[in-house]
């Protein structure tokens, strides 16, 4: 299915009862939709699950310019106003994570909570080293082979053959162009000044193997921030968790899943 924004068509897809509480998913930059499918698997029956792909990713619309987290932030609440979701547990994959926080941060009341695999909070996004290097990454990148960036990323950012063959597939079907714009619009991201991070009940998982592994710090710094939330290091997998180790974060995610609406059926 496609939502219709003023950037162009979005692609989204929809699985398991409409009357299920909602659960939206948004992936990592230089993927797309298709890395939550064992997610989607595990919650179909009983969730109403969202899966939708960024702008310049999958079958979204391209990129003609950096990428908008803002904006990609208001599309996602567009799409539940398309699809008459009033409020869901968002669930974001690194960039995704930005994208779901600003969303929170901008729509308190649409987003019951906040799931992020391998992300970082919008109040403390990077350090100015972090920043520095990837600055200096992105440079060399304009000057590399597209051939060369999309191998090394797929080492690094996943440990199992298969996620590293779709993190391969997902970034040769964007290209480097719009890979490279996608990049430049998570820098734009770093620089909006956020005071505090969404309030929302927040379950905050990463890569036994992480990729920085500045990112784990990070994520045990922002669990310690935020009272009641949880924290999980999933055993044996790298930056892309979700699909290196499916069955480890699916039992948290349906763990936390479980208590969330559990407290709202207890509330109401």
């Amino acid at each position: 299915m496609f939502f219709k924004t003023e950037s162009g068509l979005f692609y989204y897809e929809e699985h398991g009862p409409k009357s299920g509480p909602a659960v939206i998913f948004t992936h990592g930059g230089g993927l797309n939709s298709g890395m939550f499918k064992a997610q989607v698997a595990a919650l179909r029956k009983k969730y109403r699950v969202i899966t939708w792909d960024l702008q310049g990713h999958g079958r979204s619309a391209p990129l003609h310019g950096n990428l908008d987290v803002p904006k990609m932030a208001d599309y996602l609440i567009g799409i539940m106003d398309e699809t008459g979701i009033d409020k869901a547990v968002v669930v974001g994959q690194s960039l995704g994570v930005y994208v779901n926080n600003h969303a929170a941060l901008k729509y308190p009341d649409r987003v019951k909570a906040i799931v992020s695999i391998g992300g970082l909070p919008v109040d403390k996004p990077m350090s100015k080293i972090e920043l520095f290097v990837f600055r200096i990454l992105m440079a060399i990148s304009k000057l590399l082979p597209e051939k060369l960036i999309f191998k090394r990323a797929a080492v690094e950012k996943a440990k199992t053959e298969e996620a590293r063959q779709f993190f391969l597939e997902s970034m040769n079907g964007m290209g480097k162009k719009q890979f490279l714009r996608m990049l430049a619009g998570q820098l734009d991201a770093c620089d909006i000044k956020v005071e505090k991070a969404p309030p929302h009940p927040l379950l905050i998982t990463n890569g036994e193997h992480e990729m920085p592994k500045s990112l784990i710090k990070a994520n045990k710094e922002w669990h310690e921030s935020v009272p009641g939330s949880r924290y999980y290091k999933i055993p044996g997998a790298g930056h892309n968790a979700n699909m290196d180790n499916p069955k480890a974060f699916n039992r948290e995610l349906t763990d936390f899943l479980e208590e969330i609406w559990m407290q709202e059926v207890a509330g109401s």
